[in-house]
Formats: C-alpha cells, sequence, structure tokens
C-alpha cells in the first residue's frame, strides 16, 4: 500500500525538476532503503547532490532529509501493521477496500484541518459560490451545488469548458471560486484561476496534482490521493476522495454556523415530507 509521503510526492510530480525528479523515483522504488541510508548515499545511489536532496525534501513539505526518513520511517511501520491486521483473502471486494482505505488515509494526512476551517468560513460569508469542474468531477460538483443550496447558499457548479471561462469573468470580490479537478493545469482551468484572482475572489482548489505556478493564486489548496496508487486504477474512481474532502468541508460548514445547520434541517425535514406524501398517493 501506498503511504501518505509516497502519495505527497506522487501529487507533486508534475512540479519536481529533473534531479527532483530522480530522487522521488527512488524513494518510491526504495522506501525501505532510504530510511536506512545517510543523506551522502542517497546522492551517490541518484546521481544527485546533497543540496538536491534536501531542496527535494524541503519542496515535498519537510525540514530536511532527517525529518523526511523520519516520517517515511513512521509511514512504513504504519503500513506494515495495518497489512498485517487485515484478513489476505485474497478477495476482489477485500482487495478495493483496501485500495480504498489506504486512499482516504492518505488523504486525511495530506489535509490540514487549519485550512478547511477557514475556508468553510468564508464560504459562510460569500455572496456567491461558482464550483468549476472538469467531465471526471462533475458528478461531485452537482453535488456539492446541490448541498450548498439546501441551506441557502447560492451555489452554481460549471462544468463546461465554454461556460466556465464565461462565469469566471464575472466573477467578484464577493464571491468564492471551488475548482475541482485532477489538475489545474489544463486551459480552461487555468485560465479561471487568473480571472477569478485578479478579480479579488477567494478560490480554493481540490486536486490529485499539486500546481505551485497557481500557488500565490489559490487561497485553499488541498490535494486528494489519486487512484494511480491503487491496484485497480483503471477501473476504480477518485470521485470518492473528492467527496470525502467536501464531506469535511460541509460538516465544517455547518458546525461553524448554527443558522446554516438549522435550514439543513429544515430543508430535510421539507424533502422527508415530499417522500412521504409520495408514498401515501402511491398506497392508495
Amino acid at each position: 500500500m501506498t503511504s501518505p509521503v509516497i502519495a505527497k510526492i506522487i501529487s507533486m510530480q508534475t512540479s519536481l525538476t529533473v534531479s527532483e525528479n530522480e530522487i522521488a523515483q527512488y524513494v518510491m522504488n526504495n522506501a525501505d532503503t532510504v530510511v536506512a541510508s545517510t543523506i551522502t548515499a542517497m546522492a551517490q545511489n541518484t546521481g544527485t547532490s546533497e543540496a538536491s536532496i534536501n531542496r527535494f525534501c524541503k519542496k515535498i513539505g519537510y525540514k530536511g532529509f532527517n525529518s523526511f526518513k523520519v516520517a517515511l520511517a513512521q509511514d512504513s511501520f504504519f503500513s506494515t501493521r495495518q497489512q498485517s491486521a487485515v484478513t489476505q483473502d485474497g478477495s476482489l471486494l477485500a482487495s478495493i477496500n483496501q485500495d480504498y482505505t489506504q486512499m482516504l488515509i492518505n488523504t486525511t494526512a495530506l489535509l490540514d484541518e487549519n485550512q478547511l476551517l477557514k475556508a468553510a468560513e468564508a464560504m459562510a460569508d460569500a455572496g456567491h459560490i461558482f464550483i468549476f469542474a472538469t467531465a471526471t468531477t462533475a458528478l461531485v460538483a452537482r453535488e456539492l451545488e446541490m448541498r450548498l443550496g439546501l441551506v441557502g447558499l447560492f451555489a452554481k457548479a460549471v462544468c463546461d469548458p465554454g461556460e466556465i471561462r464565461v462565469y469566471a469573468n464575472h466573477v467578484t470580490r464577493a464571491d468564492f471560486v471551488i475548482l475541482m479537478a485532477p489538475t489545474l493545469l489544463v486551459q480552461e482551468l487555468y485560465h479561471a484561476v487568473t480571472m477569478c484572482h485578479d478579480s479579488g475572489a477567494r478560490l480554493l482548489s481540490i486536486t490529485s496534482y499539486d500546481a505551485p505556478k497557481l500557488s500565490d493564486s489559490i487561497d485553499y489548496k488541498f490535494i486528494i490521493s489519486d487512484k494511480i496508487t491503487t491496484r485497480y486504477s483503471v477501473s476504480i474512481s477518485n470521485n470518492l476522495m473528492y467527496l470525502y474532502v467536501v464531506d469535511v468541508l460541509y460538516c465544517a460548514l455547518l458546525e461553524g454556523d448554527r443558522s446554516l445547520k438549522r435550514k439543513r434541517l429544515n430543508s430535510d425535514s421539507i424533502l422527508y415530507s415530499q417522500q412521504r406524501t409520495d408514498n401515501y398517493f402511491f398506497e392508495y
């Protein structure tokens, strides 16, 4: 199973230099060796320098090589304990369950709770909330649009490339923009980020891969574990990870504002009442 440290490396691969990619590949293929290695030996094995290794570790989010090794060792220990506790029945269901469980663990490790709470507060104060998504994340975007509507917040999911450009052009300082896609380095989203940032709107991104070039434009950045780390990457979807982050944001939103929670309860009672009426019609 892939550890959170490796998941973070994978999420940042597109932003790594050539030498940093050499280090990343070596770490992903030789994690246990790295834990027991010195920085000098690591430099020799990767054909890079000690300075490059330290830069790589800092880019991944650690103070240096030693703190990076500690995190990698802790992940390795946890994964070994977890695998030994799981029944090795080899069934399809058990394997997929393990894949999703590990993806959730990795995604949680990549999230910052303080950032989540601040993002939820900013969403509650927004005039309009626009959710820009690609085809692969459209279902999650529409789910979030519906759930925000249930608490009285104006939300609009926009999934067509042309419409994304149109709506991004009309975003104002009072608005909040959520970008949901595997990567922001696609034409329509890249331009949307630039336009929305220039207008003064607050931006939140949920992606599988980091985009450092846009870091200064994004106020709240959340990375999810990509399905590429699983055994069934061709078959399963990343949508559960996007939904997980949406669930956490939504929980933070409602727990931080009781009036929104009451609105959600009122909306649920209205929907439940309507369902009861429909059932009565069919019974008689």
